[in-house]
């Protein structure tokens, strides 16, 4: 029994396109042109992918202390492991889309590849850099691994 959905502002029926419920009279035409229901033939070019979370490596070596371990650092389909529990970065994604050609080299969303990058520093993850956006800023604030999706 599929319960019938009206819209808030005029109160007829709403229809489903593609997964998305809309009012015809509230909406204009335009609206089925819009990229949410155009199935373009180019998306061959690009592709989506899982992020697992970021790596943290024990400071001034590679041995991966908690995170994500991959099995294979060349090839990431050949599988990783959890190190301790997953570590996500504060702007995580769970989906990537990327170029089909980047595909065997992006393996995470764009937050956790900073936030691995920037916890492999020598300087530490504190360390400051100079920025014109925040001039009066000295140093970068500190930051808590996460252990769950944000």
């Amino acid at each position: 029994m599929a319960e019938k959905k009206t819209c808030i502002s005029c109160g007829r029926e709403l229809i489903e396109r593609k997964g998305v419920w809309l009012c015809l009279q509230c909406n204009s035409n335009e609206l089925e042109e819009a990229q949410a229901f155009i199935e373009s033939a180019d998306t061959d070019e690009y592709v989506f992918i899982e992020c697992p979370g970021a790596t943290i490596y024990e400071p001034g070596t590679n041995n991966v202390i908690g995170g994500v371990k991959f099995h294979d650092d060349d090839d990431p389909f050949k599988g990783h492991k959890i190190i301790g529990e997953p570590v996500y970065a504060p702007t995580h994604t769970k989906r990537r889309r990327i170029k089909r050609e980047a595909l065997g080299r992006i393996r995470r969303c764009q937050g956790c590849q900073d936030y691995t990058v920037r916890m492999r520093r020598p300087e530490g993850p504190d360390f400051f850099i100079p920025s014109y956006k925040h001039p009066k800023r000295t140093k970068l604030k500190s930051v808590k691994h996460l252990a769950y999706e944000p």
